[in-house]
């Protein structure tokens, strides 16, 4: 059985990892030159594999609330698990849905969840475990214009970029590694970037479309154990 660490604990192995390693700050743009946020970005070390998996993070928490998901994007590491709350006075649907050009790409893990309003007491679902890495888009089959993201990464060195743009990993094994970045608006995955982690490393790369504007801005992003709680 998996042990899920408290937030603040999680973190602070996290930091103890990075003192001994390397760091990637990673500057992301659209195709008009403007900062993307929102971006993922993963680091893939190419060395040998380490003998100690890294601690999984606490269940990540997304909520229903005011006929919309919060927070609109959630991304774990594979082995992590994520719980869907229904904060609303009415009954909601979760499922999951295929992302990609015209809906081309399937969910990398089907699910399909009915909840209740929270006076029910069938506002939960189950701890869903995500064991296959890659995205997923979530709606509602009863108000179709709610949608979230869910980003399964297969390191658990990855960020999320600000609203700058820009992302900081630490803790990230120095030698080769290779870079991706995914966002939710692409159409199809960007090229791997090769790098070499050694100390702090510094990299940016530029989107070849410019992600659309979403009013009223998001909620922060669900990273590294930074879950919002029920």
């Amino acid at each position: 059985m998996t042990t899920l660490l408290r937030p603040a604990l999680y973190a602070l192995l996290l930091a103890a990892a990075a003192a001994h390693a390397g760091s990637v700050q990673m500057l992301v743009t659209a195709a008009d030159g403007s900062p993307v946020a929102d971006a993922v970005v993963v680091v893939l070390p190419q060395g040998p594999a380490p003998a100690t998996a890294p601690p999984l993070p606490p269940v990540a928490v997304i909520g229903q609330k005011n006929i919309r998901f919060e927070p609109l994007l959630t991304v774990v590491p594979v082995g992590a698990s994520v719980r869907f709350v229904n904060q609303d006075r009415f009954d909601h649907h979760v499922r999951s849905m295929p992302g990609g050009p015209l809906g081309s790409v399937a969910p990398v893990t089907e699910f399909e969840y009915r909840l209740g309003p929270q006076r029910r007491g069938t506002h939960t679902s189950p701890d869903l475990l995500l064991d296959k890495p890659g995205a997923i888009v979530v709606g509602c089959h009863l108000h179709g214009s709610m949608r979230a993201h869910l980003y399964v990464s297969p390191t658990p060195h990855f960020a999320v970029t600000d609203a700058n743009g820009r992302a900081q990993i630490q803790g990230v094994p120095e030698g080769p590694a290779q870079i991706r970045v995914w966002h939710p608006d692409q159409l199809v995955d960007a090229p791997a970037i090769s790098a070499q982690v050694t100390g702090a490393l510094a990299a940016s790369t530029r989107l070849p479309f410019t992600p659309r504007r979403r009013a009223p801005p998001p909620p922060p992003a669900n990273v590294h154990g930074d879950y919002p709680t029920q």
